[in-house]
């Protein structure tokens, strides 16, 4: 239980309860301002089972990564029986809002142009992958019972938390994109010593409240940009 981060799979963005009025509203917004409309890209197809004889699995049946290379650098892994898309990297986005947002919020309003910051981070219900400044004001909400749903761009916020990401010093080896709950896992029960044992010391120690929501919602941003699906709370 609780609040998720999730991706939205493309049927569910253009058929769903909740998600089917607000992506029209959406376009109709979109194309007001001149930028078309948004169509998510579909999940990848889950791996066809192996009948052996010596045949492959099919074309979209990718094991999960190893530790070495890119993949590894970074932390990346994938959950077993869950695609990977192109490049290897997971398919799907999920990650547990479960932490104290006070850290995150004064790392903000520490930068310049904090408000900017804070917006991109934090004022909004749904991510999509349209390069456009500002906020979107819907009034269709962004989940049931809702009264309206405020929409920014997945560059804004990739640009804040890269700039964050910088400023803490942000290790690698922490997972942005690493499938689902993998940066929900890998700060689990985790300490500051345990930290610095497994990824290192940094600026981020000092506060792992503030490292875990802004490798969160890097990873959220990426993988909109990456995937070309929205992301929203659940």
């Amino acid at each position: 239980m609780g609040i998720y981060v999730v991706d939205v799979e493309a049927a569910e963005w253009a058929n769903g309860e909740v998600y089917g009025p607000l992506g029209a509203a959406l376009d109709g917004e979109l194309a007001r301002r001149g930028l078309g409309t948004f169509t998510p890209a579909a999940a990848a197809p889950e791996p066809a089972p192996d009948t052996g004889g010596g045949r492959g699995a099919g074309p979209h049946a990718r094991a999960a990564p190893g530790p070495g290379g890119l993949l590894g650098r970074f932390g990346r892994r994938n959950r077993p029986g869950r695609p990977a898309g192109p490049e290897g990297l997971p398919d799907r986005f999920e990650e547990k809002v479960n932490r104290p947002y006070d850290g995150l919020e004064a790392l903000c309003r520490a930068q310049p142009a904090a408000w900017r910051c804070e917006e991109a981070l934090l004022d909004w219900d749904v991510l999509v992958p349209v390069d456009f400044h500002g906020v979107i004001e819907l009034p269709v909400s962004a989940e049931l019972g809702g009264d309206g749903a405020r929409v920014r761009s997945a560059h804004r916020t990739a640009e804040a938390g890269r700039r964050l990401a910088a400023v803490l010093g942000l290790p690698d080896s922490v997972p942005r994109d690493g499938g689902n709950l993998a940066l929900t896992g890998c700060f689990h029960d985790l300490d500051g010593e345990r930290a610095a044992a497994a990824h290192g010391a940094g600026p981020w120690l000092d506060d792992l409240d503030a490292a875990y929501f802004t490798a969160l919602y890097l990873g959220a941003a990426e993988h909109a940009l990456r995937r070309g699906r929205a992301i929203a709370y659940c």
